[in-house]
C-alpha cells in the first residue's frame, strides 16, 4: 500500500497515474506503543477515544442551535444575537488553527490533547455558569480555540496509532464523531437542556471529564513531528495538491452549507414535506452520514482521488435533483439520504487528501484544512441566507449545487503517482 503521492515540481520523475492505494504520511510516524501488525485493541480503543473527543467538541459547537430560545430568554438577547455564539465559535476555531497548531508545536501529542480536553471541560463548565450573554461569548470563544487545535491534530495522533496500511480507517473513526454528534449528539443535548439550557453544558462538560480519563489512560506519549514554524505554512501551500485539496475543501463546504443550511424552509415550502417530518428526515440524514463516513473512508482507502471526486459528484447530483423531484415524496427522501451519505465521506476523503498532499508536515497542512472548512461554513451560510431572501430555497440548492460542481472540476487537478 503506498499514499497517493502528489507530483510536485521537486519530484519530476514521479509520472502520473491512477495508482491510488493509501497509507499514513511518513511524516506522520508509528507511536512506540503500537507493537502488532493489525493493532492492538488498546491502541484501537485509543483511536475511539479521540473520535469521541470530535464528538464531543462537534456536539458543543452545534447544541445552541437548538436551545437558541431558552438561551435568549435567560441572557436578555435576542435569538439572533445568542446565534453568534456558533458562528463566532467556528470563526475563532477555524482562523486560530493555524496559529495554535503551530505555537504548540513542540508539545507532545498526548500532553496537547489533554490540555486541549482539559480547556474543553473548563469552557463548558463556563458556559454553564454564565449569567451574562458577554460571559457566554468568552466561553464560547475560549472552546472556539482549543476546537480549532483538536481538529488539527485528531486524525494525526489516531494515524499514528494504528499500521500503516489502517490510517484511512483510523481517520474515519476519528471523523465519525462529527456524523455521530449530529444525529444523537446535538438532538440528545437539545433534549437534555429543553428545562434548563445549562444542564446541557453540565452534561457536555461531564462527558468531556470521561473521555480526558481515557485519553489519559489510553493514549500513549508522542514526540511532536515534522515541526514547522508560522512563517513557514504560507510555503505548504507552494504544493499543487495540497493547494487543490484546500480549495475542494473551501469550495465544498461552501456549496453545502449553502444549500444544507435552508434544507428545512426547502423541505416545508417546495418540496412539500410536513413541518412535523422535517427533523424525522433530519435525523436519518445524521444516519445515513454515518453510513457514508465508513464507507467512504473503506473505500478512499483504495482509490482516494476517484472516490473524493466521485462523493463531489453525487452530492452535486442529490442537491439540484432534490429541486427537480418537487414535490414527490419517496424521491425527496432517498435524495436526502444519498446527500447525507456523500458529504460525511467527504470530511474522511478531504483530510486524507491533505495528509497526501503534505505527509512532511501533517499537522501543519490540517490546520490550513481546519481553517479553510470552517471560515467555509460561515461563508456559505451567508451567501445562501443571500439568495434564499432573493429567490427561494430553490435558488439556494442551485447555488450548492453549481459550487460543488466548481469544487469537482479543481478535484480534476490533484495528480497521483503511479507505480514506476
Amino acid at each position: 500500500m503506498i499514499w497517493e503521492n502528489p507530483v510536485t515540481p521537486s519530484s519530476p520523475s514521479r509520472p502520473d497515474t491512477d495508482a491510488e492505494s493509501v497509507v499514513a504520511p511518513d511524516g506522520a510516524g508509528r507511536s512506540a506503543a503500537f507493537t502488532s501488525s493489525t493493532g492492538s485493541l488498546r491502541n484501537w480503543l485509543a483511536v475511539i477515544a479521540v473520535g469521541m473527543g470530535v464528538f464531543a467538541f462537534t456536539t458543543t459547537e452545534m447544541v445552541p442551535i437548538g436551545l437558541l430560545p431558552a438561551m435568549s430568554r435567560d441572557l436578555g438577547a435576542s435569538e439572533g444575537t445568542v446565534g453568534l455564539s456558533v458562528t463566532l465559535y467556528g470563526a475563532i476555531a477555524g482562523l486560530f488553527a493555524p496559529v495554535l497548531t503551530v505555537a504548540t508545536r513542540r508539545l507532545d501529542r498526548r500532553r496537547l490533547l489533554l490540555v486541549v480536553l482539559g480547556v474543553f471541560v473548563g469552557g463548558n463548565v463556563f458556559t454553564a455558569l454564565s449569567s451574562s450573554y458577554a460571559l457566554l461569548m468568552v466561553s464560547r470563544l475560549l472552546t472556539g480555540f482549543a476546537h480549532g487545535v483538536m481538529w488539527s491534530i485528531a486524525a494525526s495522533i489516531a494515524i499514528r496509532l494504528v499500521p500503516s496500511d489502517q490510517a484511512v480507517r483510523a481517520t474515519a473513526i476519528v471523523f465519525s464523531g462529527i456524523s455521530i454528534a449530529s444525529v444523537v449528539g446535538v438532538p440528545l443535548g437539545t433534549l437534555i437542556g429543553q428545562s434548563d439550557w445549562r444542564i446541557a453544558f453540565w452534561t457536555i462538560a461531564g462527558v468531556g471529564v470521561l473521555i480526558l480519563a481515557v485519553v489519559i489512560f489510553l493514549v500513549p506519549s508522542m514526540e511532536p513531528r515534522a515541526v514547522v514554524r508560522l512563517a513557514e505554512l504560507p510555503k505548504l501551500l507552494r504544493d499543487g495538491n495540497l493547494r487543490t485539496a484546500t480549495l475542494v475543501t473551501a469550495v465544498m463546504v461552501i456549496g453545502h452549507f449553502a444549500a444544507y443550511t435552508y434544507i428545512a424552509p426547502f423541505l416545508e415550502q417546495d418540496a412539500g414535506i410536513p413541518s412535523g417530518w422535517v427533523s424525522a428526515l433530519l435525523l436519518l440524514y445524521g444516519v445515513a452520514g454515518v453510513v457514508g463516513n465508513f464507507a467512504g473512508g473503506a473505500v478512499a482507502a483504495r482509490a482516494l482521488r476517484s472516490t473524493t471526486l466521485a462523493c463531489i459528484l453525487l452530492l452535486t447530483t442529490a442537491v439540484v435533483l432534490l429541486v427537480v423531484n418537487g414535490r414527490w415524496h419517496p424521491g425527496t427522501i432517498a435524495l436526502l439520504l444519498v446527500w447525507g451519505v456523500a458529504y460525511a465521506a467527504l470530511p474522511v476523503c478531504l483530510q486524507t487528501l491533505v495528509f497526501a498532499s503534505a505527509p512532511q508536515a501533517p499537522e501543519a497542512a490540517t490546520s490550513l484544512y481546519i481553517c479553510a472548512f470552517n471560515v467555509s461554513i460561515a461563508l456559505g451560510a451567508l451567501a445562501g441566507g443571500w439568495v434564499v431572501d432573493a429567490s427561494g430555497p430553490s435558488a439556494v440548492m442551485f447555488l450548492g449545487g453549481g459550487f460543488s460542481v466548481v469544487a469537482a472540476l479543481l478535484m480534476t487537478r490533484y495528480r497521483v503517482a503511479r507505480p514506476e
